[in-house]
């Protein structure tokens, strides 16, 4: 059973979008962040996982703007280190959106209501289908960055729901966090895996595109050689 709602402390951090069912390792550093995690390590462990909106350097020490959609999980190993922070790893549990935002004391907390993903049995054959085009994609990536195979590869094994795939692949492979925080507030999964196949596509063509220059660089080089 899903919650409803959840009172929780928020960690807000640039460039970090966090899915259900994912992994996040993260570095506790600043005092009001370690404080934050010995109460949560003294609680229950709960702990929101927001992005920071563009702009966020201005007002970091106070209360930057966040994006109200964002991950929650608990805390499911952590060590505390000589110098008081804290290596920790959470486990995402939830996609969430923030109610409202109680009045501030040391770290950010709040209320947030838990997002189920509505069923997909009623478009099993559009999920299918578009699950086949991630799939293509997702190989011919492999075969032009041997070095991701690995972790695409782990992508798709993590489960064997789609949704929980697309998410470990936006975690794994889409570089801008502003895009992944664009997959993670989606709630129609149409459009979310939708997303997820356009970022494999673009990357492809990148990809692809950038060799092709190579290729004719090389070939204008090779002509511009003295006989």
């Amino acid at each position: 059973m899903f919650p409803e709602y959840l009172d929780i402390p928020i960690f807000p951090l640039p460039n970090i979008t966090f899915f259900p069912k994912t992994l996040l390792p993260l570095y506790v550093f600043e005092l009001r962040y370690r404080r934050m995690t010995e109460d949560c390590l003294a609680g229950d462990r709960m702990l929101g996982v927001t992005l920071l909106k563009e702009g966020w350097q201005r007002d970091y020490f106070g209360g930057p703007p966040v994006c109200k959609t964002f991950g929650v999980g608990k805390i499911i190993d952590h060590d505390e280190l000589d110098n008081g922070c804290y290596n920790i790893i959470l486990e995402g549990l939830y996609r969430a959106r923030m109610v409202k935002e109680f009045a501030a004391n040391e770290y950010r907390v709040a209320r947030v209501q838990v997002l189920q993903d509505p069923p997909i049995d009623g478009c099993h054959k559009q999920i299918s289908q578009i699950m086949r085009e991630i799939n293509a994609a997702s190989k011919n990536l492999m075969d032009l960055i041997p070095q991701m195979r690995e972790m695409i590869a782990a992508a798709w094994s993590s489960h064997t729901h789609p949704l929980v795939i697309a998410d470990h692949l936006a975690t794994s492979i889409v570089i801008d966090p502003y895009d992944r925080q664009s997959i993670l507030e989606q709630d129609d999964p149409i459009r979310r895996l939708n997303l997820i196949l356009i970022q494999l596509r673009n990357m492809e063509y990148q990809l692809n595109s950038n060799k092709a220059m190579g290729s004719a660089e090389s070939i204008v080089e090779e002509d511009e050689l003295p006989g």
